[in-house]
């Protein structure tokens, strides 16, 4: 597999959504974002998915989307990655979206995709129930019932945007292995609590099912491989998300050091800190490199699961580093509510744990690269 190198028609997209987010959203619409109700502006949603396509644009155009690649919607994640711009956008394009696509199950994405891609309905998945560990093979939530018509019991964890989504899918245990179930945030039997993390840009809640009823996506289905692979294509995109924004935090600290003076001279001038800022742009190109390589993997559809677990393993990591070390370069005001640094820093450690643990990723590499006589 090899590095892929953005195209010109990806170079011309990033540019013009470097300009949008410039004029859209500063500094003042994040702070608001955060304090607001539903945590993301409407009109901002509404023009990146009608006026911009940005929500369709790895769904196929008979689904109501853009027919794009997906490589070309990970310039979007990049963007977004770089700015934190807050919103379900990664819950409902990130993770329902391809979940959808995945599933052997017309009818469904007929129903559910094109409001997903115009931004009329939000959707997100609800998947993980432990503290620690994103896997579908710890699904212990039911759902019992027959054909299509489903009752649902159980209780997810860490669920984003669920407090403002339309769609809610839920992964469960049926008679065939796992299944998705759709079902309706706002019905009876679904209780959903918002959790405090350290991320305010990105909500996320508990969500607990007691009864709940619902319709099972794709029946007669082991829902296990749809599910997988929603998971590599999202640890994908989160990736692209941590190298916007460790890109970003190394151009802020390369901007401070510059201009910030001590003892008669700028600080980007002292052997220390010109270390540590070489250091940690050498770390970003290399996050660059592994997610090129999962972009090419995702381009076509070949050692997905590797590529995507060696991207989050690396870039979460990279991504935690730079944002700590632009706070240190900052020094006191790095510390401080009034500057950017913190906002960088809390998505920072939420991503690095928010698809598994980069720990998690290198031990289902690791598994993935041992032969049966190494596993026995």
């Amino acid at each position: 597999m090899t590095f892929l190198e953005p195209t010109e028609e990806q170079e011309s997209l990033r540019s013009m959504l470097r300009s949008f987010f410039a004029e859209h959203w500063t500094e003042t619409d994040l702070r608001a974002a955060v304090d607001a109700t539903e945590g993301h502006p409407q009109q901002l949603w509404r023009t990146m998915a009608q006026d911009l396509g940005l929500h369709g644009m790895a769904i196929p155009e008979d689904l109501g989307g853009g027919g794009f690649t997906y490589p070309d919607l990970l310039v979007v994640f990049e963007e977004m990655g770089r700015v934190l711009v807050a919103g379900p956008f990664f819950a409902s394009i990130g993770l329902a979206a391809p979940l959808l696509l995945a599933l052997p199950d017309r009818e469904a994405q007929q129903r559910l995709l094109p409001g997903v891609a115009d931004g009329s309905r939000i959707a997100t998945v609800a998947a993980v129930e432990t503290t620690t560990r994103w896997d579908p093979e710890h699904v212990a939530t039911e759902a019992v019932g027959a054909g299509s018509e489903r009752v649902v019991t159980g209780e997810k964890l860490f669920v984003l945007d669920a407090a403002v989504a339309d769609i809610l899918l839920v992964v469960a245990r049926t008679e065939h292995g796992l299944g998705v179930i759709e079902v309706d945030p706002a019905g009876p039997g679904v209780r959903i609590e918002p959790t405090t993390t350290i991320d305010a840009t990105r909500r996320q809640a508990r969500v607990v099912l007691d009864a709940a009823s619902g319709r099972l996506l794709a029946p007669f289905t082991d829902a296990l491989p749809a599910v997988r692979r929603m998971c590599d294509l999202a640890s994908i995109a989160l990736a692209a998300e941590q190298v916007g924004g460790a890109r970003r935090v190394v151009e802020m600290s390369v901007a401070y050091a510059k201009t910030r003076e001590q003892f008669g001279r700028p600080i980007g001038g002292f052997q220390a800190i010109k270390h540590l800022l070489a250091d940690q742009l050498v770390a970003v190109e290399s996050a660059r490199a592994a997610l090129g390589h999962a972009a090419a993997a995702a381009a076509v559809d070949e050692g997905l699961d590797l590529a995507a677990g060696v991207a989050q393993s690396l870039c979460s990591e990279v991504y935690s580093a730079a944002a700590e070390a632009t706070i240190h370069v900052h020094g006191g005001i790095g510390f401080t509510w009034e500057h950017m640094a913190h906002f960088f820093y809390k998505r920072a450690v939420s991503s690095e744990v928010l698809l598994g643990r980069p720990r998690d990723h290198r031990a289902r590499i690791a598994a993935h690269l041992l032969t049966p006589s190494e596993t026995a």
